[in-house]
């Protein structure tokens, strides 16, 4: 099982076995924070530990992947939002797909083909519930930034049979 360390309510491996077989064997990317112990003062690249995303440590925890080292308790996903984005997250997963954090781009979830480091990330991805109202100036403004970066924004309303998915692209381009 993989050790996770919670450091206040983030999600933190240290050990670099358990980053190899996250990323090989179960498609889960998260994101290095610490500094390199040679390069303590450049930020380019970053090392141990690698932080997870609230919904890939719930994700490690429900398929008994991970473990949480030392007897705190996860309380992800609380809201309503939380638990949308994780039903979203879980269903990406479930296609083996590797995803990251998508805020930079204006969403939640970036989504790939293959490993990150490897591959362009084709998706921007958010959940909304599907009662939730949307603009028109939304769907321009999701489609006009997806295709500045080169993908497809889309949008993903979970229920309780299957998803709801919308793509937006913008024509012309």
């Amino acid at each position: 099982m993989i050790k996770i360390k919670l450091c206040g309510d983030k999600p933190l491996i240290f050990n670099t076995q358990d980053v190899k077989e996250l990323r090989c064997q179960h498609h889960i990317v998260g994101s290095f924070i610490g500094t390199l112990s040679r390069l303590p003062l450049q930020n380019s690249f970053l090392g141990l530990p690698l932080q997870l995303l609230p919904e890939e440590c719930t994700l490690l925890l429900k398929k008994k992947i991970g473990i949480i080292d030392d007897m705190k308790s996860w309380k992800y996903p609380n809201t309503t939002i939380e638990k949308l984005r994780y039903q979203v997250f879980e269903y990406l997963w479930s296609q083996k797909l590797y995803i990251t954090t998508g805020l930079k781009f204006g969403g939640d979830y970036l989504v790939y083909l293959g490993d990150p480091m490897r591959f362009h990330s084709h998706y921007i991805i958010t959940a909304k519930d599907r009662n939730e109202s949307i603009t028109g100036l939304d769907i321009v403004n999701m489609g006009r930034l997806a295709t500045n970066v080169k993908k497809t924004f889309v949008l993903m309303s979970p229920n309780d049979n299957e998803n709801d998915i919308f793509s937006i692209e913008w024509a012309g381009f």
